[in-house]
């Protein structure tokens, strides 16, 4: 392997120390900051090759710092160390993105593989000719030549260069943020930040602060001042995705913005000027919740200056060829030992005739996991049957919860296969093995928890 350099973020000087020379080698070098923001002013200066951070710090958190970090290097993998009580968080973590964590007190050889796994699956994916293409600009992310797509895409470019605020609507999995970051690419605020607020992701009690930053001693924990998102997408774009589940008290806030240009961070005594362009995103019917009293109606009507509709995939079956590649070709780029290379024709009219309904989310999934488990050169009708029967089977006999509903087979085929409990096995030996032993990645590609995975392996030992 390379030489590589890993910067260890710990607020407990000794733990950090001791972690750097435990991961310190003749071709690793490692480096130390003492808290989130100076691992950021860190990363702003240096190329890192793994990030491994306590999730529990005073003020920036683990997971904060993480989310903070894709503004400054976007495939940085970071690695979350936890004690036990935060397991839950750190799983939470690894589901919006983090590439493991491991539990105190920390063993130093799986410590040391996970960040050899992490800085090999980096270094594949710098190798790979699709990381070394341009970064797609504009509208070249939506995909599809269909008459709604084409539609889509001249009104982008034509609604992009002016300031005005944008409502995006669409089921989910259509791409609303794609869409969000075509109008970001498109228009004069490219060079600055696009930003992005979950409302359904982040608690309540944290989203204010989140958006609107908070001053030290605004609350208990509020040990360091933070800025809020709304402060960094100053001069460029912030995303309000899954707007219709915003709390009704931080609708005024946001109308505020909206307004006058200015905000004030919880517990500050002064409001500053804040140059944002707002784009919402939201499935939801917004109408009906502000007939339910849920929404504000001045502030739908704020926001919906500009409307756009993202279509169903159902609506547009015509662009499926040219989706099945570009997820082929993404698929093969994360799980770079698969021998898929072809989607045969026929299961491209198998996937064309579909109806997708979780859209474009839904393909990207399909196609990965023929990827990662069909194991021939051209994937044909008949494996992703086999595949699609044998997930089903192995939601409905290994669910976590009593009487959990799954969902048939998205494709109808011969469930005469072998014993499911072999079956699943073999499957989940199969996507650990392109994973690399990443168990995160691995229960990810399964659609499943990373606590359901340990308790099949468990099963499954002799």
């Amino acid at each position: 392997m390379q030489d590589s350099c890993i910067l260890v973020v710990d607020d407990d000087p000794e733990m950090a120390q001791c972690i750097a020379e435990t991961l310190a080698s003749d071709r690793r070098r490692c480096e130390v900051a003492a808290n989130g923001p100076a691992a950021i002013a860190a990363c702003r200066q240096n190329d890192f090759d793994v990030v491994v951070s306590d999730i529990r710090m005073a003020g920036m958190d683990g997971v904060e710092l993480m989310t903070r970090l894709r503004h400054v290097q976007a495939d940085l993998p970071v690695v979350l160390m936890t004690a036990e009580g935060s397991i839950h968080a750190a799983v939470d973590a690894v589901k919006r993105g983090a590439f493991q964590y491991v539990t105190k007190p920390i063993e130093p050889s799986q410590l040391r593989l996970i960040v050899e796994q992490a800085t090999l699956a980096r270094t594949r994916s710098e190798r790979s000719p699709l990381s070394r293409r341009p970064t797609p600009s504009g509208t070249e992310e939506l995909i599809g030549q269909s008459p709604a797509m084409t539609d889509l895409r001249a009104r982008i470019e034509r609604v992009a260069p002016a300031a005005s605020p944008v409502l995006i609507i669409g089921e989910t999995g259509t791409g609303k943020e794609v869409v969000a970051r075509a109008i970001h690419a498109c228009s004069t605020r490219r060079t600055k930040p696009f930003v992005t607020v979950n409302m359904a992701a982040i608690p309540e009690s944290l989203l204010e602060s989140e958006m609107f930053g908070h001053v030290r001693g605004a609350f208990t924990g509020a040990t360091q001042a933070h800025r809020g998102m709304l402060a960094e997408a100053d001069g460029g774009t912030l995303l309000l995705d899954e707007i219709g589940d915003m709390p009704l008290a931080l609708q005024a806030k946001l109308l505020r913005v909206l307004q006058a240009g200015e905000m004030r961070a919880v517990g500050g005594d002064r409001t500053q000027k804040v140059d944002v362009r707002i784009v919402a995103a939201t499935h939801r019917n917004l109408p009906e919740l502000i007939r339910e009293g849920k929404f504000r109606e001045d502030l739908y009507y704020r926001l919906n200056v500009i409307h756009l509709s993202v279509p169903p995939l159902r609506e547009r079956l015509s662009d499926v060829p040219l989706l099945a590649q570009a997820c082929l070709a993404r698929a093969r780029d994360r799980a770079p030992a698969s021998p898929v290379r072809r989607l045969s024709p026929e299961l491209i009219a198998t996937l064309s005739a579909h109806r997708w309904q979780g859209n474009v989310r839904e393909l990207q999934s399909t196609i990965e996991r023929l990827v990662v488990l069909a194991m021939v050169e051209e994937v044909t009708p008949e494996h992703l049957e086999r595949i699609e029967v044998s997930m089903s089977h192995a939601f409905a006999a290994f669910t976590d919860s009593p009487g959990h509903s799954v969902p048939p087979p998205s494709f109808e085929a011969d469930t005469g296969l072998c014993p499911i409990d072999n079956l699943v096995q073999r499957h989940v030996e199969a996507v650990l093995t392109h994973t690399g032993g990443n168990k995160a990645k691995a229960a990810r590609i399964l659609g499943i928890d990373l606590s359901t995975l340990y308790r099949w392996q468990q099963k499954w030992q002799p």
